[in-house]
């Protein structure tokens, strides 16, 4: 029944439901987002940029929560930080980088809290 009414307030007010891709400009018209929506809730792949167009965060969502993988990057291209989220909460482990792109930390999350932070093994030299 809740459909019904918003529907009608919709109609009225003229507001549209956000349906398909969608992209969003700062005010310098530079693209600063862009994915898809379905029903007004973001669904699938979404990318934010910065303000340089480089890539920032590269994320999926489900029916408007996060869901699946999520990746940041600093503005040179390298990866910050990889890890999944599941129905919205941050779920199992995320791993942290340093401007070079070495492993720096891992955290591990359970329903979205922080259970184990810990330093980055260092690699083993290779003879």
């Amino acid at each position: 029944m809740g459909n019904i009414f918003q529907r009608i307030l919709e109609r009225l007010s003229g507001r549209k439901r956000k349906n398909g891709k969608w992209k969003e400009y700062n005010k310098h018209a530079v693209l600063i987002a862009e994915g898809t929506y379905k029903n007004d809730l973001k669904d699938g792949k979404w990318r934010y940029y910065y303000e340089t167009g480089e890539l920032a965060i590269e994320e999926h969502y489900v029916k408007g929560k996060l869901h699946g993988t999520y990746t940041s990057y600093y503005e040179n291209g390298t990866m910050m930080s990889t890890g999944r989220y599941v129905n919205g909460e941050r779920d199992g482990y995320f791993y942290v980088y340093n401007e070079e792109g070495e492993q720096i930390k891992v955290l591990q999350f359970v329903e979205n809290i922080l259970v184990e932070e810990r330093a980055a093994e260092p690699e083993p030299v290779k003879t």
